[in-house]
């Protein structure tokens, strides 16, 4: 009895979802450095309502006459908005929902006095590897145990870095019911589960750099990937 009994937990239960490796605890806790330059309050806000109206005539005055979207050569507003499809059908852009969203998770100052939206991307530890880590951006985010809204609660977690869990599912994971695509991720302290994507974020995603060139503030920056 005792020989199939260690029969069965050897080869049926790794069928079963095992934990995955833990790792150190890291939380980086929203911050927004708006405030700390009142031009820079004034500006922001003028822009926000400029991001939200589609004002495409209107955003020309924000932008830098060198603004860098690409790692490539190509730069300045002609270009920008053009890679944006800006130009001719800027309604239907899906430009000023990923700005919008970027500035609004907060928005830091660095060293050199530029603006940096969202807070965490200068300040994400490079100890983890930002290919494969996210950060949760929100306040008692779910990790379920599957990857639906009606799944069991296996934790919560606020504004934690969690790791990737790649698996075949993955980019497959849409529920249209919840307006999610779950990702499988893995806890610090070891449990695996999922997450709905509003909820985390990579520190490789869009983000923006605002820089006050002769009293006037300007976006030169908004860039994805590495």
């Amino acid at each position: 009895m005792y020989r199939y009994f260690l029969f069965f937990c050897i080869f049926i239960s790794p069928a079963v979802i095992l934990p995955c490796e833990p790792f150190v605890t890291k939380t980086l806790s929203p911050i927004d450095h708006s405030s700390k330059d009142k031009s820079f309050a004034d500006f922001k806000s003028k822009f926000l309502k400029t991001l939200k109206a589609k004002d495409r005539k209107s955003l020309e005055s924000f932008l830098d006459s060198d603004i860098h979207f690409t790692f490539g050569p190509e730069t300045g507003k002609k270009e920008f908005l053009k890679s944006f499809q800006l130009t001719e059908k800027p309604n239907e852009s899906d430009f000023w929902m990923l700005l919008y969203d970027t500035i609004q998770l907060g928005v830091r100052q660095n060293a050199e006095g530029q603006m940096v939206a969202p807070y965490f991307f200068e300040t994400f530890p490079s100890d983890y590897d930002p290919f494969s880590h996210y950060l949760v951006i929100g306040k008692n985010v779910n990790v379920r145990e599957d990857a639906t809204k009606d799944s069991k609660v296996i934790t919560q977690l606020s504004y934690q870095i969690v790791r990737s869990e790649a698996d075949d599912l993955d980019g497959r994971r849409l529920e249209k019911e919840s307006n999610c695509n779950w990702k499988k991720i893995c806890t610090p302290q070891g449990k695996s589960g999922f997450v709905c994507d509003r909820f985390i974020r990579s520190p490789l995603d869009y983000r923006a750099f605002f820089e006050k060139k002769k009293g006037q503030w300007y976006l030169t920056t908004f860039i994805v990937g590495d």
